[in-house]
Order: structure tokens, then C-alpha cells, then sequence
């Protein structure tokens, strides 16, 4: 039997480019995945329907939900959430709560996303707090990071919760059948770290068998774990770092290497290599950041983000589904309970 197509409900108002880009970035998506997606366009529906009349032929998978309210990004966002019922975010979450979605996207806010997505589908038994993972790119291979911003203030226990969420998403998404995690510290030795680093290796290594120790940022994206967990204020900061680093050194490589006229004629046979390394670090090529911990999927675009980007994000919210993660999530918290349990015996 063919596996229905996924449903996925898109918060279509946020972000420096929404509507007219998400619109886009949809339209794309139901085009060109194969298999199918059924999407919901969720904010004004008109709109969402001028939008859609600039992009050509939209397929019949593409639906409208009209939404009257929006969270703008100056919103606090536990305050729009119970302040703006209607807002597009706030139904998009509540599709999946009602089984009409499988999963969600929000592009924008993403404290407004992450409000909606625990109020409206909780969080999943034995996960104390949900967090943003990151897939990124390192000199190997993509690597999971998480928590990326959604829990600034940690605890040892919820780093330990992220460490076996990195794990599942790695597995059940990135086929990787045996994958590695490691901690985030500012040495390999165990010693190294501030007090939460510390208690969390601890944690870690009593009860996660694929711990492989600490790793310092640059080891990180050398690609020599798969799964490097963090709290969300170092994660951030380390995610927005990185970015800045990708766009100057793409910046000052494009100016030194056209300073010339001449150098210009001398570029051409490198122009096919030089596109592939722009798509390997260019986050829109990643989509979208999975929100993990929480009763369904939710996938948190960039507030940059253009059409490319959306439809990437479209493409991991499917995965994700099509490969049953919450289930997935579901069982991991269980199993790491019952080593708790047992270990307590």
C-alpha cells in the first residue's frame, strides 16, 4: 500500500519575505517532491491567493486557511499566542493538534513558533523542554546541533533529553544507523567546561552509549561527531558565528578573486566547483530547523529566508514525516527512562 502523501500546514505571513516568497517556495514544493505533499497556506487568504497567481501553474495539493492575525517579529512571543488566537502560526500548530496537518512550518518568529508549538501539541512524555536542531555543514559530512536557541538556560538533564533527540533525528532522518554525539566544551578532556558541561558529561556518559566525549567548535565542524549537543545560548551563538564566517569568507573569496579583469577570464573553468562549495554552506540548501520534543513536526525557517528555502523546508518537514520521527522522539525518551530506572535499582 502507498503511504498517504504528508500533510503540512505553512505559516505563510512570517519573515523578512513572507507571503510572496513562502507562496513561492511552496508552489515549488508541491511541483517538484516526488511522492506528493498536500500543503496548507495558512494567513490572509487574499493574500495568499494574489501570491499564488504570480507563480504559475499551483497544483490542487496547494490549499488556503485564512488566518486574520499575524505575530510580527517585535511580538513577545508567549504574549501573541494568547493575545492572537487567529494568528497564522497559531492555526498552523493547531491543524496538527487537530489532525488536519501532519506537521507545521513557521517562518519568522521563532520564539512564536516554538510558544505555538508547545501549547497547542505539548511536549512529548519525557522531554522536559523542546530544542531546535541544526543540521549543518562541516568538512565531511551534515552534523546535528542542537539545542540551537530554544532553551538558552539548561540543565544537565535537558542536555542529556538533546542528546538522545540528536541521536533519533540522525537515525530515523539522515540514515545514519550507528550515529556518534558529543558535548559542546571548550576542551576534549573531561574536566573541561563550566559547571553545567561538566554535570552534563557526567549524565551523558552514564547513559548514553554512543557518547564519544567533548568536542571543541572547530573538531565539531570537521565533521568528527554526528550529533553535538549544547545549550541553547552557546548554540546560537555559535550558529550565527558560523554564519558570519560562511558570508565573509564567501564575500572576501568573490572580491579577491575578481580584483582583476583579467582574473574574471581565468574564473571561468572554476565557476562549476565554485557553485558547488556556495551550495554546500548555504543554509538555504538545509531548509529548515526541526523543532524536537513536541507531539508532531515542526520545522522553524530562517527569517531570511527566500522561496529556495522554503521549499527545502517543505522537503524536511516531509522526511520527517514520511519517517515517522515523533514516534521515533517517542520511543528514545522511553528508552532513556528505563535506563534511568534501572540504574536506579
Amino acid at each position: 500500500m502507498t503511504a498517504a502523501p504528508p500533510r503540512i500546514a505553512i505559516d505563510a505571513m512570517g519573515g523578512d519575505n513572507g507571503p510572496a516568497e513562502v507562496v513561492r517556495g511552496a508552489a515549488h514544493a508541491a511541483r517538484s517532491l516526488e511522492g506528493g505533499v498536500l500543503l496548507t497556506l495558512v494567513g490572509d487568504a487574499d493574500q495568499l491567493k494574489q501570491c499564488l497567481g504570480l507563480v504559475g501553474p499551483v497544483p490542487a495539493s496547494v490549499q488556503i486557511r485564512h488566518a486574520s492575525q499575524i505575530v510580527t517579529m517585535h511580538d513577545r512571543p508567549s504574549e501573541a499566542i494568547r493575545g492572537k488566537p487567529d494568528a497564522s502560526v497559531s492555526v498552523a500548530a493547531r491543524l496538527v493538534k487537530e489532525g488536519e496537518a501532519d506537521g507545521f512550518i513557521s517562518i519568522g518568529n521563532t520564539g512564536a513558533a516554538m510558544a505555538a508549538a508547545l501549547f497547542h501539541l505539548r511536549p512529548v512524555p519525557g522531554i522536559s523542554r523542546p530544542a531546535i536542531a541544526a543540521v549543518l555543514p562541516t568538512a565531511t559530512k551534515p552534523v546535528v546541533m542542537l539545542d540551537m536557541g530554544a532553551t538558552v538556560d539548561g540543565t544537565p538533564q535537558q542536555l542529556l533529553e538533546f542528546a538522545i533527540m540528536g541521536l533519533a533525528y540522525c537515525r530515523r532522518v539522515l540514515h545514519r544507523p550507528t550515529p556518534r554525539v558529543a558535548l559542546l566544551s571548550n576542551g576534549e578532556e573531561s574536566g573541561k567546561g563550566n559547571e553545567l558541561t561538566k554535570r552534563a558529561h557526567a549524565l551523558l556518559k552514564a547513559y548514553v552509549p554512543e557518547f564519544t566525549g567533548n568536542i571543541e567548535a572547530g573538531d565539531a565542524f570537521r565533521g568528527r561527531a554526528d550529533v553535538v549537543v549544547c545549550d541553547g545560548f552557546d548554540g546560537n551563538v555559535l550558529l550565527k558565528g558560523a554564519e558570519g564566517v560562511v558570508e565573509m569568507v564567501m564575500l572576501a573569496l568573490r572580491e579577491e578573486l575578481t580584483r582583476h579583469p583579467w582574473m574574471r577570464l581565468a574564473l571561468l573553468p572554476l565557476r562549476p566547483a565554485m557553485s558547488r562549495l556556495r551550495a554546500r554552506l548555504d543554509y538555504r540548501e538545509f531548509g529548515g530547523a526541526p523543532l524536537l520534543g513536541v507531539n508532531g513536526v515542526c520545522i522553524i525557517g530562517h527569517g531570511k529566508s527566500d522561496w529556495i528555502a522554503v521549499s527545502n523546508a517543505v522537503r524536511v518537514a516531509a522526511e520527517s514525516i514520511g519517517r515517522d520521527l515523533v514516534p521515533e522522539l517517542t520511543r528514545a525518551a522511553e528508552d532513556l527512562r528505563a535506563r534511568r530506572a534501572n540504574s536506579n535499582q
